[in-house]
């Protein structure tokens, strides 16, 4: 059994130029989910998969492996799901891998706690697949073209107290955890038998913008955090 990370990075990036490499917190963004990774106990290989040279010697140089991107996979409009599947079909140690962790560059604020915890969350419950997720205890509304809104999860005739919303989780985009199985049959991230594994109300963001680069540095000065 070889559980492998994959750490999808594109030079690319348009709403933060180079924010794969940029200084976040002292320490180049994607060198946060490397050394999660690798310092993570259930973990074995982490890849990092880039078109653009100082994106892969800055990952080689803070202990990923690393997978040269066809340029084809490196558009604005490529999926990470063909990009994931590269790696498990041409690098060496992405065809050994039988539990595949799709881990997000954007979300520095995963520990290594998380990743093995969420690993043997999915061994326990016989999973197939498995995101991190956060509670989200909001009140949420549809809005129609005609300027009308709808609310979705409540009734506000009754309005419940925002902690009694029952078994409400969102995405946060942290890391994704599907075995090879999985993979192979669906060429998706998630399949099959999946749960969710919850995370921490601060580790809910994962950077897009400008705002969030500034949110989640504060987030790390007041824990005190550094790379693992």
């Amino acid at each position: 059994m070889s559980v492998v990370a994959v750490i999808c990075a594109r030079g690319g990036s348009k709403g933060i130029p180079r924010k794969n490499i940029r200084a976040f917190a002292g320490h180049p963004l994607i060198a946060w989910t490397i050394r999660a990774a690798l310092a993570a106990n259930g973990i074995d290989h982490v890849v990092l998969s880039s078109d653009d040279d100082d994106i892969l010697a800055v990952a080689e140089a803070h202990g990923a492996l690393t997978h040269r991107r066809p340029d084809a996979l490196a558009t604005d409009e490529a999926a990470t799901e063909p990009v994931v599947l590269d790696v498990l079909h041409h690098h060496p140690i992405g065809q050994q891998a039988t539990t595949v962790v799709l881990m997000q560059a954007t979300s520095p604020l995963t520990r290594p706690a998380d990743l093995d915890a969420a690993l043997q969350q999915m061994e326990a419950a016989h999973l197939d697949s498995l995101l991190s997720v956060v509670e989200h205890h909001v009140f949420q509304w549809s809005l129609g073209q005609d300027g009308t809104a709808t609310p979705l999860n409540y009734d506000p005739q009754h309005r419940p107290r925002r902690q009694d919303i029952p078994d409400r989780v969102a995405e946060n985009g942290a890391f994704y955890i599907a075995s090879r199985k999985v993979w192979d049959a669906e060429a998706c991230r998630l399949g099959g038998r999946t749960g969710a594994y919850v995370m921490q109300p601060w580790q809910a963001w994962e950077i897009d913008t400008e705002d969030d680069w500034f949110r989640l540095e504060q987030v790390v000065a007041e824990r005190h955090l550094s790379p693992a």
